[in-house]
């Protein structure tokens, strides 16, 4: 299909009719035949070129006979096409190279195109609105490009401008704005709430300004004077309490008496920190006014008054380029006044264009000036009056006063906004001047806050006033009648709700083995959007994170399962959901450990649990000797077990899993049982799924380490504790204490048991402390509850339970030191992973002699060697829960190291039945 190629009737935009491109409003665009392919054209922005000087094609090497004239008539040639386009298109405009022009002495008019979409200079120049603005640079007026900030014009004189066709009133800030208000969005209506003018004339009366002296030698001396220096040199000082920030104020003070005095404009610190200062930027700090025997510091800019000369003599300050004025010389009319003594009324300010003038008040009334900066000050800087003696013969003779404008009130924009759709809020403006002059104006103090919409185009940022503003109108407002004048509101374009819903998830559908991490990104940075996420059926492992992921571990299958993840993305405007699959794979488990993890005991409360047959302190380390005494580390260091001749150390681990958490349980308890006090040792489940070791008394409290916080009921776990023989009174059972005397590390099937925490018994995982640990802890060793009742009974699954002695006491060689420290990460580990292996590493192979194959029974002090399977039964015990040898309900679970043995180390299955029996297939450990 042709692109057919037509300008309006009213020569003020193109169309090309059958492609994608937009009408182009006072294009600017310029057609020309590529170089290359010499049968094609491009079709340049020259507008968006100009401001950015990067070339913006709107059409690029396109053959010239895809175009057809309004007529649908053909082109012979590419030229002609190009010379047809850029006739039609090229409405006005500006060329790359033709930026930066001086208007200087040039009167300009701007104003807007019947649609307020284009900016129309009337020195032949056109731009769309949103993409030019007006600056002030030195006093006079400058057009730039939003986008590249480039300069497009410069020189014009704010009292050159025009907007349709009426010259705009006011000062350079004043015109500044009401240009960029034309240029900015669309044509509003201007509500001027006073005449700019009349804050130009700063109040000839002036008030007091106030003032203090600062300086080690400034005196108020006797008599009518109010200032000079006790002494010589430049540490006295007058400064202003009022101050000056617009061009046409200034101060105006009596000085007399021939001597050296300087008088200028000193910084407030404020305007100083922002950086307002021109020059040196010591000498401008006006912390440094009159503390240094320097006239330069403290001052912006001063002019000194010196005897030899009878008058002006030079300039101290940040930066003292000036201009000599007529009262510099000889034309100076109150010299004399000035050498007999008498009063000379002197003049320091802005003057209209923003200089620091220094004058004096001649006979005839007016002003003559002494000197002037050749630079304008900052827009923002702030000046108190400053004044320097260096002698006590100048002095100043009267009270400064300060001479300030009116109170300049800002032109109001009044615009609403509807969003989203029935929803309207208002006042809005363009700049946080107006609204805070509308917010002081209505009671408020002067504040407002910003806003910036969704359904903008512009993405512009609004201003609101604290005071009056509406959120929640249900109807365009009617004129704003508060500040005595009605003002009609504009309204603000916005899209339709339909067109900002967010746009729908599109993800990719994706397929891993079970067992494999996901990472799927549902929402991008920055996103403007509400995200939810439902994923079915249940139990895929995987969760959203509540911000941008879906994460976990795919749950092992039994065969290839796919899941839905369904997104849903929200905001005020609408909703949209989308959705991707993951379909997890069943894979055969590889078994790689010598410990075959295909069985579990199943607890379900009802008092079910097993029990130790015997509870003799000789077949249970847990119990300690029996011991009741406090224990410390001997002549051992951090990190060993104790050599106290008390001291019992002890290991387990246990891997388990819970099925709900919505009650406290025991996992498995050393100890007397749970009347008042029973004293036991415990791994415990929490009502908010967390775990914990607590050892401690019924009734009284106990030590609590949380090792787990919120648990899944999904995931196995495996925890390890080692215990290094030291007991604390209660007095001395702090969380730094008790995070000494145990290493605990915790694994999990989430990441398939192959990673194992660091050692978890820190202080502040001690979350309750100062109970005794010098009681005994007798009684009865179970797992899933105490035992004695249903109360804590346990929910959930046990695979493995592992208890041991650890080495305290013996004549140890170097190389024996190991068995004497506590399990480090990877003999956890494996005692968690892998119980059958950790018997062969660290009991079997490494006794009959070997130097640390010793172990030390429960009842005893010292090691012993040869690991055999009777003193086992007093030393190590290994239930793998109906894995070894001779578990069955009959039966009970033997200790694999000594499965015949029924009288010490078997477990019995109390309130159970066959079935609790069960076969499991474990993450990372089947």
């Amino acid at each position: 299909m042709a692109i057919r190629v037509e300008r309006n009737e009213q020569g003020n935009c193109v169309n090309f009719h059958g492609s994608s491109n937009p009408t182009y409003w006072n294009a600017c665009l310029t057609a020309s035949v590529d170089e290359t392919i010499t049968d094609t054209i491009n079709v340049v922005n020259d507008i968006i070129t100009a401001q950015t000087g990067i070339t913006e094609y709107e059409f690029f090497q396109i053959p010239f006979t895809e175009f057809t004239r309004a007529d649908n008539s053909d082109f012979s040639t590419a030229q002609e096409a190009a010379d047809y386009i850029t006739a039609a298109a090229r409405v006005v405009g500006i060329s790359p190279e033709s930026t930066g022009n001086d208007l200087t002495g040039e009167t300009v008019c701007f104003k807007l195109d019947d649609t307020s979409t284009s900016i129309i200079i009337d020195n032949g120049y056109s731009f769309g609105v949103n993409t030019i603005k007006a600056v002030s640079e030195g006093g006079v007026i400058e057009l730039h490009s939003i986008t590249g900030d480039r300069t497009l014009f410069s020189n014009l004189d704010a009292a050159n401008v025009c907007i349709n066709d009426l010259p705009v009133s006011g000062g350079l800030n004043d015109v500044v704005n009401t240009l960029n208000e034309l240029f900015t969005v669309g044509a509003f209506e201007a509500v001027v709430i006073s005449d700019p003018y009349s804050t130009m004339i700063a109040d000839v009366g002036g008030v007091a300004a106030g003032h203090t002296l600062v300086g080690s030698t400034s005196i108020d001396p006797v008599g009518d004077d109010v200032f000079t220096n006790s002494s010589s040199g430049n540490l006295a000082g007058l400064l202003s309490t009022e101050t000056i920030d617009q061009a046409g104020e200034y101060f105006t003070f009596d000085i007399r008496g021939e001597g050296q005095i300087g008088f200028g404009l000193v910084h407030t610190q404020a305007s100083y920190d922002a950086g307002y200062f021109s020059g040196n930027t010591s000498y401008a700090n006006p912390s440094t006014f009159a503390t240094s025997n320097s006239a330069h510091y403290g001052f912006q800019f001063s002019h000194w008054f010196h005897p030899t000369p009878n008058g002006s003599w030079t300039n101290y300050g940040a930066n003292t380029s000036y201009s000599m004025r007529e009262h510099w010389s000889t034309n100076w009319d109150k010299k004399q006044d000035w050498l007999d003594g008498n009063n000379v009324k002197v003049r320091v300010g802005l003057d209209t264009n923003g200089f620091i003038s220094i004058e004096t008040l001649n006979d005839d009334g007016s002003w003559g000036v002494h000197a002037r900066t050749t630079y304008p000050t900052s827009q923002g800087a702030e000046f108190r009056l400053g004044v320097k003696t260096a002698n006590s013969s100048a002095r100043v003779s009267s009270s400064p006063k300060v001479h300030l404008l009116e109170p300049e009130a800002p032109t109001m924009y009044f615009r609403y906004i509807e969003s989203p759709d029935g929803n309207f809020e208002y006042p809005l403006f363009a700049t946080d001047e107006e609204a805070n002059y509308y917010d002081e104006q209505n009671g408020g103090t002067g504040t407002s806050h910003t806003h910036t919409y969704t359904d903008d185009p512009t993405n512009t940022t609004w201003y609101m006033p604290d005071t009056n503003g509406v959120m929640n109108g249900t109807s365009a407002p009617a004129a704003d009648l508060t500040l005595g004048q009605a003002a009609t509101y504009t309204e603000i374009t916005s899209l339709t709700d339909s067109d900002l819903a967010p746009s729908a998830f599109s993800g990719s559908d994706i397929t891993q083995e079970e067992g494999t991490n996901v990472n799927i990104q549902v929402t991008p940075a920055g996103a403007a959007w509400s995200t939810s996420v439902s994923i079915t059926p249940s139990g895929s492992g995987l969760v959203y994170d509540g911000y941008s992921l879906i994460q976990g571990t795919l749950t092992d299958v039994g065969a290839d399962t796919t899941y839905t993840i369904s997104v849903t993305r929200a905001n005020a405007y609408g909703s949209t959901t989308g959705t991707m699959t993951v379909t997890a794979t069943d894979v055969a488990p590889a078994q790689t450990n010598d410990t075959p993890w295909t069985k579990a005991l199943d607890f379900n409360g009802s008092n079910e649990h097993t029990k130790q047959v015997s509870n003799s302190m000789y077949a249970q380390p847990l119990q300690m000797n029996g011991l009741a005494n406090t224990v410390n580390l001997g002549t051992r260091s951090q990190g060993e077990t104790s050599n106290n001749t008390s001291s019992r150390p002890w290991a387990t681990s246990c891997v388990f899993k819970a099925d709900r958490h919505n009650s406290t349980q025991v996992i498995w308890n050393q100890g007397e049982g749970s009347s008042n006090g029973n004293d036991n040792i415990s791994l415990v489940l929490g009502g908010n799924g967390d775990i914990s070791l607590q050892w401690g008394r019924q009734g009284t409290g106990a030590n609590k380490c949380r090792i787990a916080q919120n648990i899944s009921s999904s995931n196995w776990y495996g925890v390890s504790i080692a215990h290094n023989g030291v007991r604390l009174g209660g007095g001395n059972a702090s969380s730094s204490n008790l995070a000494d005397c145990f290493d605990i590390r915790l694994m999990s099937s989430a990441d398939s048991f192959v990673s194992i925490s660091s050692n978890l018994s820190v202080a502040a995982n001690w979350i309750s402390t100062g109970q005794r640990m010098d009681r005994t802890v007798a009684g009865d060793f179970t797992i899933g509850g105490r035992g004695n009742s249903s109360y804590l009974t346990y929910h959930g699954k046990v695979a493995s339970m592992v208890v041991t002695t650890l080495l305290s006491e013996g004549n140890y060689t170097p190389a024996q030191l190991p068995s004497r420290y506590m399990p480090d990460a990877d003999q956890a580990k494996m005692m968690i992973t892998d119980p059958i292996k950790w018997v062969d590493d660290y009991k079997v192979r490494l006794s009959s002699g070997n130097p640390n194959g010793l172990f030390r029974k429960s009842a005893e002090r010292f090691a012993t060697n040869y690991f055999t399977p009777t003193g086992a039964n007093q030393s190590t015990f290994v239930w793998l829960m109906g894995d070894g040898t001779n578990d069955s309900y009959s039966n009970g679970v033997r200790n694999y190291i000594y499965p015949s043995d029924q009288n010490y180390s078997k477990l019995q299955l109390n309130s159970m039945v066959s079935n609790d029996i069960e076969t499991v297939n474990i993450n990372g450990l089947t």
